[in-house]
């Protein structure tokens, strides 16, 4: 599936489930890299149209947005060759119990273990 059908898949909820996995969510978050609003807005309708949104971390989703923009890489066989294969890595910035509290997943909290790399230029 190219770029452009990924992103149709996910804005009309054809995306399948299963293939939502961590890779996907780095490719979503590289196409909008320069717009992590709007990559932001389209994870949000994608979880909403397949019952999702219980899971949604406001807090995680913005982690990952900054640390994709963080990087020059600019393909997703790239950034899986950083750190930021590693699904665990927000938990270098987070503690378990601020990362997955009531409020981070309703707003964006700033790290308590160490600050988050600045973007790129």
């Amino acid at each position: 599936m190219n770029d452009a059908e990924f992103l149709r898949a996910l804005e009309d909820g054809s995306f399948p489930r299963d293939a939502m996995d961590h890779r996907a969510h780095l490719r979503l978050a590289l196409l909008h890299r320069g717009d992590p609003q709007r990559a932001r807005d389209l994870l949000l309708r994608y979880i909403t149209r397949i019952g999702g949104l219980v899971k949604y971390n406001e807090t995680l989703t913005q982690v990952w947005l900054r640390l994709v923009s963080a990087h020059a890489e600019t393909t997703v066989n790239a950034l899986m060759n950083t750190p930021l294969a590693d699904p665990n890595l927000p938990f270098r910035h987070y503690s378990p119990e601020r990362l997955w509290s009531d409020e981070a997943r309703s707003r964006f909290l700033e790290p308590d273990l160490q600050p988050l790399p600045p973007p790129l230029g």
